[in-house]
């Protein structure tokens, strides 16, 4: 296992790889899962889509509708979790950091699809108990869109190589220097 790669190599992949989900149009990678916690203290968990990421402040931003439960949930406890898969690299990134939810801005709207904006105006808001299924309608609106921003304070890389595993923890706090964990 001489010939592979080191700590620096590895941040470089894990930015990289998440780089690559929102560079590649339609990628898989931009599907992220998001963990928050309740007011129960129970740990909830969805897919985000990541629209921005800039490695330069450490943070990545999704959209959401801001009558989501996840925006009430991280209003109460901003701490949060990630999780990327790419399965054609057998890296797994685990992340952690903490969120802010800001009103989405003009330009942000306007570069939203029209057939995507429909996920910013479900009436009655998401996770409203309705009668049937499909007793529900869509009011795309851009005051129910916001911005969900991450400062990540944790990456976590965990490598399937079939030559050997490797995982490798890295700290905002330290300068995202590295250390590597036992697979």
């Amino acid at each position: 296992m001489t010939d592979t790669p080191g700590l620096t190599e590895t941040l470089d992949q894990a930015w990289g790889l998440l780089d690559l989900a929102i560079s590649e149009g339609r990628s898989p990678l931009r599907y992220v899962t998001l963990a928050t916690v309740d007011g129960n203290a129970a740990p909830q968990v969805r897919i985000v889509v990541l629209r921005k990421v800039d490695r330069a402040s450490g943070q990545l931003t999704a959209y959401t509708d801001k009558r989501s439960d996840k925006v009430g949930q991280l209003r109460q406890n901003p701490q949060v979790a990630l999780h990327l898969w790419s399965p054609d690299n057998l890296v797994q990134l685990r992340m952690n950091g903490t969120a802010w939810v800001t009103q989405g801005s003009v330009e942000a709207w306007d570069a939203v699809p029209e057939h995507m904006r429909e996920a910013y105006g479900h009436v009655p808001p998401p996770g409203t108990t309705i009668d049937r299924s499909d007793d529900w309608a869509i009011r795309p609106d851009p005051a129910y869109f916001a911005a969900l921003d991450i400062t990540l304070s944790r990456i976590e890389s965990v490598c399937l190589d079939p030559a050997g595993h490797r995982r490798a923890n890295f700290e905002r706090a330290d300068g995202w220097i590295g250390h590597w964990l036992s697979p």
